[in-house]
């Protein structure tokens, strides 16, 4: 006798894995497309966190970044060299956030950072780079609206995947580290005068 109830679930198991599969290939492959679509459009789309925006002069860089730390919301980092912020509430346990713009320019044209949960340890499951990943992918979503993250290869090769989100001229790149320890994120003006 014939057992068509699990015939038919083992068959829709293998079409949902297919498409899935599909859907997968189609959006790393359709990155090319979005960032083409994207820079077509005329207008421009220039914050990012924290108060920073692309096309920010360094030298107001420098000088409300020293304001933020009077008032006790960012704080030196790395020997001088980056700026720390930490998100106390808006994850599921604080986050501190490292970042700096880099790519020598008179102004903001590129900024690049981690973000790492305050309690990760190597032997924590809890407190994984691939989970933060997750998390910061909302919340960017949420504080910079636009199209949501896609996915495409990890830029490095150490995980199946990373997320981008391109909206007009402000690329977000999203990866985790080859110790699952932090998030990197980049943010590109891709209008940028080299």
């Amino acid at each position: 006798m014939w057992n068509f109830g699990k015939v038919n679930c083992a068959f829709l198991s293998v079409i949902c894995g297919l498409w899935l599969l599909v859907a997968a290939c189609n959006n790393r492959t359709s990155y090319a497309e979005l960032v083409s679509q994207e820079l077509a459009r005329e207008s421009s789309v220039d914050s990012l966190l924290l108060g920073l925006h692309f096309d920010m002069p360094m030298e107001r860089f420098f000088s409300y970044c020293f304001e933020m730390n009077q008032k006790g919301v960012f704080f030196q980092y790395g020997g001088r060299s980056q700026v720390l912020h930490t998100y106390e509430h808006e994850f599921s346990t604080p986050v501190d956030f490292v970042f700096f713009p880099v790519g020598g320019h008179a102004a903001i044209q590129q900024l690049e950072g981690t973000m790492t949960f305050k309690n990760w340890a190597p032997f924590s499951k809890e407190f994984t780079a691939g989970k933060l990943q997750e998390e910061v992918k909302v919340f960017l979503e949420k504080q910079l609206g636009g199209r949501p993250f896609i996915q495409v290869d990890h830029p490095q090769g150490y995980w199946p995947y990373a997320y981008v989100k391109v909206d007009s001229n402000r690329k977000i790149l999203l990866y985790r580290s080859f110790d699952d320890q932090k998030v990197h994120l980049v943010f590109e003006n891709l209008r940028a005068k080299s």
